[in-house]
């Protein structure tokens, strides 16, 4: 096999993954970046390097709107980069992306930890889809609390019906429904509590039916909290990618003269949002914004973005 086709090879399983949140889907780039950190062509530093910026960037391009790979790439591509030959630069970026994979699973459970604190003791809390941060949190102690869950079904892939199970199944009482029953329901919920694939300039970007949960929750005054780590967090000027088309079969095997649009994500906007709980502080909108300009990041994944482009609206 040559070596691209290797590189496809490694990466097919994150762009076929249509059900996991951005901690699980890191967790496998994580698992692509390590086996990459061997498989790719050099026997130089700098050909180890280029072969990683090129792994990298496959796996960007497969998961755009997921900021945790942002992260991810930036560990593994400095570890690589200051590495003195090619046999420590492959060593060094297969341990740093194993090092990644491993924290992801502290910062979530500390991010759980953090935004349990925030959840009431007797009440309803409503969540769209299925983000394993908003889920692990629920669980958190949940036997000190006296909780109902609205879970929304995250269509096209209904994944939110995962998270049902697994809060049934812990013995929390779940309602299920169908996105477009948000703004009906919200009005029983006493918090939302949403995840994020990233946070930018452009708010909270996460499955799309959150945007709407979120403007059903803020004229009833109703807090909405997000969980998130902070390998969500973009500096300011990077872009949100929205635009990730997706099979439009997942949605309706439609007849000739139907257009079927089709996409994942979508932003809500920070003054829509209470909080952002991470698994280092809480943040308001505005602390949230201080902290983005502390992000650093390397200028092969700035170039990345800028080769992709900005995006405007997605268009109808």
């Amino acid at each position: 096999m040559d070596p691209e086709a290797r590189l496809d090879t490694l990466v097919a399983p994150l762009r076929a993954d249509t059900l996991s949140g951005a901690a699980v889907v890191a967790g496998t780039a994580a698992q692509v970046l390590h086996q990459g950190a061997f498989d790719v062509p050099g026997g130089s530093r700098r050909e180890v390097h280029a072969g990683l910026t090129a792994l990298s960037v496959k796996i960007l391009d497969a998961q755009p709107a997921m900021a945790p790979l942002v992260a991810l790439v930036r560990e593994v591509l400095t570890a690589a980069g200051s590495a003195a030959d090619a046999r420590t630069a492959r060593g060094s970026a297969a341990e740093a992306a194993e090092l990644f994979r491993e924290r992801l699973e502290s910062r979530q459970l500390e991010v759980a930890r953090r935004a349990a604190r925030l959840l009431p003791r007797k009440g309803t809390v409503l969540t769209v889809s299925s983000s394993s941060t908003v889920r692990d949190a629920l669980l958190f102690d949940a036997h000190l609390r006296d909780l109902r869950v609205i879970c929304l079904e995250g269509r096209p892939m209904r994944e939110g019906r995962m998270m049902a199970e697994a809060l049934a199944g812990a013995g929390i009482e779940v309602v299920f429904a169908v996105d477009a029953a948000a703004d009906a329901l919200v009005a029983d919920a006493d918090l939302v509590l949403l995840g994020a694939d990233s946070l930018g300039d452009r708010g909270v970007v996460n499955k799309i039916g959150s945007k709407g949960a979120a403007a059903a929750a803020k004229p009833r005054r109703i807090p909405v909290h997000v969980a998130a780590d902070e390998t969500k967090i973009l500096p300011p000027g990077f872009p949100q990618h929205l635009t990730d088309d997706r099979p439009p079969e997942e949605v309706w095997d439609a007849p000739r003269g139907v257009v079927v649009w089709n996409r994942y994500f979508e932003a809500v906007p920070l003054e829509t949002i209470t909080l952002v709980t991470t698994d280092e502080a809480t943040y308001g909108p505005e602390e949230l914004e201080r902290r983005r300009r502390d992000v650093v990041l390397p200028e092969e994944i700035r170039a990345w973005a800028r080769a992709r482009g900005a995006e405007g609206p997605a268009p109808l």
